[in-house]
């Protein structure tokens, strides 16, 4: 059962793979961005890094969001700490996210190639198979690292405001919550377009979560005594 299962993946990627050559063929004949556009496309890259963009948007915001709360809590009134905190959180996110995004993916197509080669009884090292499977990979890692800074960077923005124009703080932090409340709002939508699903069910989900997050916090708060 085991080998037969393992034959049928294999004829599946045999196929696809076989489609990577053939389209290769042409590859030296594209300029760059092209041949770029369509070896992401072919190492079938695009929905796995649609879903690292809201995962990890997700992630980003939710961490911010909880860096904000409570800095609200201990009432913090200087928009630089939140910033450097929010910020500093975020890039450590973000370097993770795609160191992370790429080791996995680069050792998945690996396996897959050594895989495909075995079993056509051939190297493929010269072909647009290992371009499309390094380049999705390096592509994956990019919206990986990139997606929970700029929701962080989103729910950041009022405190920018705060410390460039000298506004009150308290005005920075409502918007703060009002703009990640619109960005999860827009991650739950986007997943319930994508699952065909009631959009705004699934926004309001998101938002939820948030919520959830400001109600531990608060805990937190209250049993360690502040």
């Amino acid at each position: 059962m085991n080998n037969e299962s393992f034959d049928i993946d294999l004829l599946y990627k045999s196929s696809f793979y076989s489609k990577l050559i053939i389209c290769g063929r042409n590859k030296y004949t594209m300029n760059s961005f092209d041949k770029l556009k369509k070896l992401i496309s072919l190492g079938g890259s695009g929905e796995i890094a649609r879903r690292y963009m809201v995962m990890n948007s997700f992630d980003g915001a939710l961490t911010v969001l909880g860096i904000i709360i409570g800095s609200w809590f201990v009432g913090i009134s200087d928009s630089r700490i939140l910033l450097v905190a929010g910020f500093g959180a975020s890039i450590a996110m973000g370097i993770s996210g795609a160191f992370g995004a790429y080791l996995t993916e680069h050792a998945v197509k690996k396996d897959e190639m050594a895989k495909f080669e075995e079993f056509m009884l051939e190297s493929f090292d010269d072909t647009i198979v290992k371009d499309a499977a390094y380049v999705s990979s390096i592509f994956v890692a990019i919206v990986d690292g990139i997606s929970p800074f700029i929701a962080a960077a989103i729910s950041l923005i009022p405190f920018v405001f705060s410390l460039a124009f000298n506004l009150d703080i308290d005005l920075a932090y409502l918007f703060s919550f009002l703009t990640t409340s619109i960005t999860l709002f827009t991650l739950g939508s986007y997943l319930g377009k994508m699952s065909r699903g009631n959009i705004i069910f699934y926004g309001l989900k998101m938002v939820l979560a948030g919520i959830l997050v400001g109600i531990l916090v608060l805990f937190v708060e209250i049993v360690s005594g502040g």
